[in-house]
């Protein structure tokens, strides 16, 4: 059996069409009776896409596990970001709060936990999970914050995010084949991506004899994606 990590944008967007739902459900049914035996969302800030969700799932008789995918609030720009690039609805009223954060990260790290914290309860008292999984990108201040406001620490850990301001998106990380990124020699689409982030690039900005584009070999800290 596998794991699924699965995305339910037509719930998460307001894009949503009830057939469009209906064939989504209806491919998961399929997955989870032969495939799969857990499900774990795709990051949310709103808990009610959560439990319709679940709920949508379990009266189609999908009755595996389905364990919330939490990315916490570490940065004004990284929520923005990530919320754009996973097309992840925004309540307005958290995007009021966001939007009058101080620019201090340590007083948005602690917005990420008071957030994060009432998010979980929220989830675990719905009786709908019995877990969670947090996405942290190597950011693990907010989730220990999260998890001793839980009670869930047994012991005192020391977080340590020196390499937080270095981190953005950058190569393989969220890039793929066919995204655009921008590079020293100008924008251009992946075609190619090898196990070690080297990307093949071809460049939309340079044209050869016979109309043909170059193409570039760069490592994953040498291109960055377009959002």
């Amino acid at each position: 059996a596998f794991d699924a990590i699965i995305s339910f944008h037509k719930l998460n967007t307001h894009s949503s069409t009830a057939s469009l739902l209906k064939n989504f459900l209806f491919t998961l049914l399929l997955l989870t009776a032969y495939i799969i035996d857990i499900i774990i969302t795709q990051m949310f800030f709103d808990t009610a896409v959560y439990t319709t969700f679940v709920r949508d799932c379990r009266s189609r008789g999908i009755d595996c596990p389905i364990i919330p995918g939490l990315m916490c609030i570490n940065a004004v720009a990284g929520f923005n970001k990530m919320a754009k690039f996973c097309k992840t609805r925004v309540t307005p009223a958290l995007r009021q709060v966001v939007d009058d954060l101080p620019d201090d990260p340590d007083a948005v790290k602690a917005f990420g936990i008071e957030f994060g914290t009432k998010m979980c309860r929220e989830l675990l008292e719905s009786g709908l999970t019995l877990g969670l999984h947090f996405y942290t990108l190597n950011l693990e201040k907010v989730v220990y914050g999260i998890a001793e406001q839980l009670g869930l620490l047994t012991k005192e850990v020391e977080s340590n995010e020196a390499d937080a301001a270095t981190m953005v998106a950058v190569g393989s990380a969220w890039a793929r084949e066919g995204d655009h990124v921008k590079t020293l020699y100008g924008n251009g689409i992946i075609t190619e991506l090898r196990d070690d982030g080297v990307a093949k690039i071809e460049m939309k900005n340079w044209l050869l004899a016979g109309g043909q584009k170059p193409a570039a070999y760069l490592r994953k800290e040498h291109y960055e994606k377009i959002f």
